[in-house]
């Protein structure tokens, strides 16, 4: 079953990297936060290098910790 769940998180990091485009900057980043936090992971950093001064780091932060709220339960 681990396995499994491993493939479907790195098909669904691919899909939404590949859904961007590359350019995250143009997105709102209470959104990008909650898609993060829902996959338990916190790219602020990554975001924030590429983006510069125009990535509002705390509306991140917010989506991030609601996204994470809504993580399922892991089942193992």
């Amino acid at each position: 079953m681990r396995p499994l769940l491993v493939v479907v998180t790195l098909c669904t990091l691919l899909a939404g990297c590949a859904s961007t485009g590359g350019n995250d900057c143009s997105s709102d980043p209470f959104q990008l936060g909650q898609r993060d936090g829902v996959l338990g992971a916190n790219e602020l950093d990554r975001h924030a290098a590429r983006c510069g001064t125009s990535f509002n780091v705390e509306r991140y932060r917010e989506g991030n910790r609601e996204g994470f709220s809504r993580r399922p339960i892991p089942l193992w």
